[in-house]
């Protein structure tokens, strides 16, 4: 098992220690950058608890990047750690992104069975779970991620913009104990397209009145990466102002949620 929990402490637990370590270098770890100059950190203060130990990641200044976990020999030989575990529990993550922070450590496992850790910024966003299209509206629903939560409900807004266009759309959304839920209406945006311009992207964000910031909404928290060109969604035809649309949700090659619009008889391609 190889996990990050909300604290930032990396958990691995050993199907067997190898008889020929101690406890004590059992428990040396570093973690190693990719690259063509690598750097070595090395991680102080691990605990040892039965078959797992406990690595606080949570104040070593690790950069940007991808990194391989390593144990280091008594004589300072290192060896990359071998996982059969992917490191993702979806329970886990979402309890990673019920805490503010500005930085998102991951485990991930490599193509040759090693051990990686991510690090990357941590950006607040809205993480998507649940998106549903209907005849005439598109209900999305998710949690707040790396902000701080109120408990109770508060009033928030959901806002459309038409990508590189002048369309602005607001609708009324609802947050409860740093979940959300929105049903975007999309008659306004049948109405708003511009049959000039062969592709309409909508990108919606999430705001609320407490702090005013403005929250992409997007799916990040799985292992799933690519998402453009992985999951579709079904489209609905309305009525426009100068012919009828076809409006679909889509991922962006960021993963991030939008909407598409295009006129109902042209190919309806794939937005950006």
């Amino acid at each position: 098992m190889s996990r990050i929990d909300s604290r930032n402490v990396l958990r691995l637990r050993f199907r067997e220690i190898l008889p020929d370590r101690s406890e004590e270098d059992a428990a040396r770890l570093a973690l190693r950058s990719r690259g063509d100059q690598p750097k070595t950190v090395h991680v102080p203060g691990l605990r040892r608890e039965g078959d797992q130990i406990r690595a606080d990641l949570a104040t070593i200044p690790l950069p940007d990047g991808t990194w391989d976990v390593m144990w280091v020999s008594r004589d300072g030989r290192s060896e990359p750690v071998a996982t059969r575990d992917p490191g993702f529990s979806l329970a886990e993550r979402a309890a990673y992104l019920a805490e503010p922070r500005d930085r998102e450590l991951r485990v991930i496992r490599g193509p040759e069975g090693r051990l990686r850790l991510r690090s990357a910024p941590a950006r607040p966003y809205a993480e998507v779970e649940w998106v549903d299209v209907t005849d005439s509206h598109v209900a999305i629903s998710g949690v707040l991620a790396y902000v701080p939560r109120t408990p109770g409900r508060q009033e928030a807004r959901l806002v459309a913009r038409q990508r590189e266009l002048s369309g602005v759309l607001t609708v009324d959304a609802e947050v409860a104990d740093g979940a959300f839920s929105v049903r975007v209406p999309l008659a306004d945006m049948a109405a708003a397209h511009e049959s000039a311009r062969a592709h309409n992207e909508w990108d919606l964000w999430l705001t609320t009145p407490a702090d005013g910031r403005e929250l992409r909404l997007a799916s990040l928290a799985d292992d799933i990466v690519g998402k453009k060109k992985r999951i579709s969604f079904p489209s609905t035809v309305l009525a426009g102002a100068a012919g009828r649309v076809r409006i679909r949700p889509y991922y962006t090659v960021h993963d991030h949620l939008s909407l598409l619009a295009t006129e109902a008889g042209a190919k309806a391609g794939a937005g950006r």
